[in-house]
C-alpha cells in the first residue's frame, strides 16, 4: 500500500487567519514554497489579517501552488482581505466552501461590514453575484454548508467514513491525485451560468469530505461545523430590511443599493436596530483522521526553534466561533465528539478572546498537544489573559502564539495510516 503524508501549517499572517494543509506520497519532499512536494491533495482555511503586509508576503511563499478546498470560516476582513491576492497568486483553486448564505444573510454581511467601516467595492461585486465573483477567479466550484442555530434541537454528528480500502495514489504518469467528494449533497444545484462563472451547491450540516485513492478510502476527512443566527434575529433583521428597502430584494438588489451612500446607511440602521456584535457566521473546520485508528498516531511539531512530538494529528479550526454560549458550546462538542480522541490541535476561537472562550473545551479533547492563537498586534486584548491562563492551568495542552513573526509559524507532519 503507498502510505501517505500529511503536512499542515499555520502561517504567521498577525491579526486574522490562514491555515493550510496537504497530503502527499510517503517519502516525497514536504515543504511550504510553494507545497514542495507536488501534493496529492491540498486545502486551506481563510486568508485575512488586519496586518496586509505580512499576510501578502505569507501568499507569496505559496504562489503557484494549487489548492483542491478553500474554507471561509465568515466575511470578516481579518479573515477573508487575501481570499482575492490568493485566488490571483495559486495555480488553480477548485472549490471554496462558505457558510450557507441566502439573500438575507448576505445583506446581514453588508450591513455589518457597512456598520464597520470595512465595506470596499470588491465585496459589493462579490455579493452581488458570488459565481461570477468566483468564476472569474478560476474557483470551479462553490459549496455552502448547512448551519446549526442555538434552537435547533439536538446536533448530528459528522457522517461516517468506511474504514475499509488501501487509499493508494496510482500514479497518472505526471502526478498521482486524490479525490474527494462530499458524502450527501441538498437538491438545489445551480449550475456554472457561463466559462466564467462557477458552479454552486448546497450540502446539509454534517456532509463531510472524506479523501480517498484509487484504491480506497483513506483515513482523513475534512469537517466543517457551520453556525448560524437564530431564526428569530433573522427574521427581526429580514423586518427591518423590508422597513427599509421594501420586501423581496435579492442579494445582488441590497449590494447594487450598498453602492450608494443612502443605501449603505439604511443598511447600517438594519444592522444596527438588531445586533450588537457581527461575529453571527462562522464555520469551523476538523482535518484529520476519520476514525480511530489502532493505535496513536506520531507526528512533529515545528515552530521556530521548537520541536516536539505530537500524539494525535487532527487539526480543529475554529475561526471567530462564540464558544462562550452554553447551548453553541454544547452542539459544537457534541458534533466534534466522534473526533475528539484524534484532535491534538485546536484554534483558540476568535483569536483567543476571553469572550468565545470557556475552558471546559479543552477538557473535550482528551490528547490535546496545542491551544493555538493566532493573533497579531491588535486593540482588543486577544488573546485575553484568562484563555491563557486557563490553557497554564489543564494538564494536557500547551499555549502557542502565532503572530506576525515569521519564527511563529506552527508546522504539523506525519504520516496518514491506520
Amino acid at each position: 500500500m503507498t502510505r501517505i503524508d500529511f503536512f499542515e501549517v499555520q502561517f504567521p499572517v498577525g491579526q486574522g487567519g490562514f491555515h493550510a494543509g496537504w497530503l502527499t506520497e510517503h517519502g516525497r519532499s514536504l515543504g511550504i514554497a510553494p507545497f514542495v512536494g507536488d501534493p496529492a491533495f491540498a486545502w486551506a482555511y481563510d486568508c485575512g489579517s488586519n496586518q496586509q503586509d505580512v499576510l501578502n508576503e505569507q501568499i507569496k511563499a505559496i504562489a503557484g501552488a494549487r489548492l483542491d478546498m478553500l474554507f471561509l470560516s465568515h466575511l470578516d476582513g481579518d479573515h477573508v482581505v487575501g481570499v482575492d491576492k490568493l485566488l490571483s497568486a495559486v495555480d488553480a483553486v477548485d472549490e471554496v466552501i462558505l457558510p450557507y448564505l441566502g439573500d438575507v444573510e448576505w445583506a446581514l454581511h453588508l450591513a455589518a461590514a457597512a456598520g464597520n467601516g470595512s465595506l470596499s467595492g470588491t465585496f459589493i461585486d462579490l455579493v452581488s453575484s458570488p459565481s461570477d465573483w468566483f468564476g472569474a477567479r478560476g474557483v470551479q466550484r462553490i459549496t455552502y454548508i448547512d448551519g446549526h442555530s442555538e434552537e435547533d434541537e439536538g446536533s448530528d454528528g459528522p457522517d461516517p467514513i468506511d474504514p475499509t480500502g488501501s487509499g493508494e495514489i496510482v500514479p497518472d504518469g505526471s502526478r498521482g491525485r486524490l479525490k474527494y467528494d462530499w458524502t450527501r449533497r441538498l437538491p438545489s444545484v445551480a449550475p456554472a451560468g457561463s466559462s466564467d462563472s462557477a458552479e454552486i451547491i448546497r450540502v446539509p450540516a454534517g456532509a463531510v469530505a472524506p479523501i480517498s485513492g484509487t484504491c480506497g478510502q483513506l483515513n482523513w476527512v475534512l469537517s466543517p461545523f457551520a453556525f448560524k443566527p437564530s431564526a428569530a434575529k433573522l427574521a427581526s433583521f429580514e423586518a427591518a430590511l423590508i422597513n427599509e428597502f421594501g420586501s423581496g430584494l435579492t442579494a445582488k438588489a441590497y449590494a447594487d443599493a450598498a453602492r450608494a451612500k443612502a443605501g449603505r446607511d439604511k443598511l447600517r440602521k438594519c444592522y444596527d436596530a438588531v445586533w450588537v456584535s457581527h461575529n453571527l457566521h462562522s464555520m469551523a473546520l476538523y482535518a484529520g483522521p476519520g476514525f480511530v485508528p489502532g493505535y496513536k498516531l506520531q507526528c512533529t511539531a515545528r515552530q521556530g526553534n521548537l520541536i516536539r512530538r505530537v500524539v494525535q494529528p487532527g487539526w480543529l479550526s475554529t475561526g471567530d466561533f462564540d464558544l462562550s454560549v452554553t447551548k453553541r458550546r454544547k452542539k459544537f462538542l457534541q458534533f466534534y465528539g466522534r473526533y475528539a480522541p484524534m484532535i491534538g490541535q485546536l484554534m483558540l476561537p476568535h483569536h483567543g478572546s476571553d469572550l468565545s472562550f470557556d475552558c471546559s473545551v479543552l477538557k473535550a479533547f482528551p490528547d490535546l498537544t496545542f491551544a493555538i492563537a493566532a493573533v497579531g498586534t491588535n486593540s482588543h486584548g486577544h488573546p485575553g489573559r484568562g484563555v491563557q491562563q486557563a490553557v497554564q492551568k489543564a494538564p494536557g495542552p500547551s499555549f502557542l502564539r502565532v503572530d506576525e513573526s515569521e519564527s511563529s509559524m506552527l508546522c504539523l507532519s506525519g504520516m496518514v495510516q491506520r
